[in-house]
């Protein structure tokens, strides 16, 4: 008797209205095994898909201290089922509403918290450059912590503030600040006239913004250097090594060298020339030299400079 082979006529519903959502594939289980033909239902996973939706600021935050609401969120089983975050219902009688005074007890609101870890904002520096999109109680952390944070123009007179690249562009551009580029690890030697505006340093790799400054205090002159960023908190961590290489000596030839290594902070200014930043970095600078050192009719310094990159 010839053997005839069964195939399944039937495919999978598509949903019209809403293509990406999960459907049910139903087959006969007697089509893979000897059964009396009972259905069985086969899931067919969609991908995950996002939505943009606006939704009143408010219905986010808790409201009783007005923070954004994150796990653990408790609701009050009264008729209105008022809402805590956790750091309120630590605070709060267990057994009475905070708002409408009714006896009962509280309850995890799970659903709520699943909706409130999945609500995701553009961060509030995306003008200045960050396309990243943070849980919105998270939103906060990721703004003290952003790389594009604003940073202000020091020049007198300039209103101008930007993520640490626009300033960079801002000041070479509008004030003719020079601009290097240096490579993590390696030295860079550059010249620095006793006044000048501060030397903005590049770095080759993530395109980080450096500056260093001179300024005297006293009979000396500081040098300094500073990351360009509004918060230090979200790393990397920098350090730096800093040459000053003075005049031969008249009698013996021996050239004088100062030497510094420090850790390089953050600034989310860059001091402009003669100003009371200026000075008073000079005077805290990691590296300061005699004036007899700086070279020439414009008295400059010969500095060499190396920036490492912290692994931690």
């Amino acid at each position: 008797m010839e053997r005839v082979e069964q195939q399944n006529t039937k495919k999978p519903r598509v949903d019209a209205k809403f293509p990406m959502r999960r459907v049910k594939q139903e087959v006969e289980e007697g089509q893979a095994t000897a059964g009396a033909g009972a259905m069985v239902a086969v899931q067919v996973a969609a991908p995950v898909v996002d939505l943009e939706v606006r939704i009143e600021k408010a219905k986010l935050d808790c409201p009783r201290c007005t923070m954004p609401l994150k796990p653990p969120i408790f609701q009050f089983q009264c008729e209105a089922g008022h809402l805590a975050c956790g750091t309120c219902y630590a605070v709060l009688t267990k057994d009475k509403c905070y708002s409408c005074h009714r006896d009962g007890a509280y309850r995890r609101h799970t659903p709520l918290e699943g909706i409130v870890s999945c609500a995701k904002v553009l961060c509030p520096y995306d003008v200045y450059g960050c396309r990243t999109y943070v849980t919105y109680h998270e939103a906060g952390d990721h703004q003290r912590d952003c790389p594009c944070a604003p940073c202000r123009c020091s020049e007198p007179g300039c209103a101008f503030v930007g993520s640490p690249p626009m300033l960079r562009d801002h000041l070479r551009d509008t004030h003719a600040w020079p601009v290097d580029k240096i490579t993590y690890g390696r030295a860079h030697n550059i010249r620095l006239p006793e006044t000048c505006p501060p030397r903005l340093l590049e770095a080759e790799d993530d395109g980080r913004v450096f500056f260093v400054a001179v300024g005297a205090h006293g009979a000396r002159i500081g040098v300094t250097v500073a990351c360009v960023r509004a918060s230090a908190a979200a790393g990397p961590r920098y350090s730096c090594k800093l040459w000053a290489s003075g005049n031969p000596g008249a009698e013996t030839g021996r050239v004088e060298i100062a030497m510094a290594e420090a850790d390089v902070p953050s600034s989310s200014a860059v001091p402009g020339p003669g100003d009371a930043a200026t000075a008073a970095a000079a005077e805290a600078a990691p590296l300061s030299v005699r004036r007899s050192m700086l070279h020439g009719k414009s008295m400059e310094m010969l500095l060499s400079i190396k920036i490492d990159k912290s692994k931690n």
